[in-house]
């Protein structure tokens, strides 16, 4: 029986994503949960929507003073967000 290499199940993985059409759906999972790595669990808790619209990241907030803490960082989150997803997908956080 012949072994099966890792590299070639992403491959085929990765493609069968992009012909279901899916692969749009799976970078914006990946960003959402990179966004809550990020921001925290006290922040996390009064936010009450996220949404990606041409590379930018809406999130709202139940809380001034939660979205007064990811305002101050904002810039830092986009930075860190881009790194580690490993390409410019995300241009600026808009806070409402």
């Amino acid at each position: 029986m012949e072994r099966i290499s890792p590299e070639k199940v992403e491959k085929a993985i990765k493609l069968y994503v992009k012909q279901l059409g899916l692969e749009n759906g799976f970078k914006q999972y990946r960003i959402m949960k990179l966004f809550n790595e990020i921001a925290g669990e006290s922040v996390l808790k009064h936010i009450t929507k996220k949404t990606i619209h041409e590379r930018k990241l809406f999130v709202f907030f139940d809380s001034a003073i939660a979205r007064n803490q990811i305002f101050m960082q904002r810039s830092e989150i986009v930075k860190n967000i881009n790194e580690r997803y490993g390409e410019y997908i995300i241009e600026e956080i808009i806070l409402k």
